[in-house]
């Protein structure tokens, strides 16, 4: 249900990225929300006139798929940014036998670490380093991340608090994961 809320209150942000859990449970409850807009709109059908020709259309599940079209469009967008993957790939959905491939990018892990997208929306402090951009996974004890350049110190606590709430605000962190952030950012500034 969180990724169904957070996706509604990015109604229309094409930027950025989207879990699978944010994508997928977005959709779970627009299935299950058009499910009952059409038990709405038959309960209301059944109790038109009998003798009329014309009934009147699922005017329910009319109006959940108006409410839900924008958000739909931006959260898909925002998955396929996770895999790495355009935007505009979206338009797959419109040619039937292509449709799938936004299926299975949906079903793809995402980009480990930063891309070209944005931050990694499961782990936001991540670094964005040749390994992570490329989807490997690094071993903080193994002889490549001796290698790398270390993770840049922030003098400026403030401002990282503010960050983490901003992260927060937008959804990407829960409420559980920006405490935990804050503790380990302010246990770091007592050292």
């Amino acid at each position: 249900m969180g990724g169904y809320v957070r996706a509604m209150r990015q109604y229309a942000v094409f930027r950025g990225r989207a879990s699978r859990a944010e994508f997928w449970q977005f959709t779970a409850v627009l299935v299950g929300l058009f499910i009952v807009a059409l038990f709405v709109d038959g309960a209301v059908t059944q109790n038109v006139d009998a003798d009329l020709q014309k009934k009147p259309g699922g005017i329910f599940s009319a109006l959940l798929i108006l409410a839900h079209l924008v958000p739909a469009f931006s959260v898909t967008v925002r998955r396929l940014h996770d895999t790495d993957h355009s935007g505009w790939l979206v338009l797959l959905n419109y040619v039937p036998p292509l449709n799938l491939v936004i299926v299975a990018f949906a079903c793809m892990r995402g980009t480990v670490g930063a891309n070209r997208y944005g931050t990694d929306p499961l782990n936001p402090m991540a670094l964005s380093t040749a390994p992570a951009a490329t989807g490997v996974r690094v071993d903080p004890g193994s002889a490549l991340s001796a290698s790398l350049p270390a993770a840049p110190v922030r003098s400026d606590v403030i401002a990282e608090l503010e960050r983490l709430g901003q992260l927060r605000r937008d959804g990407h962190l829960s409420e559980a994961e920006f405490e935990v952030m804050k503790s380990e950012t302010l246990a770091q500034a007592r050292r």
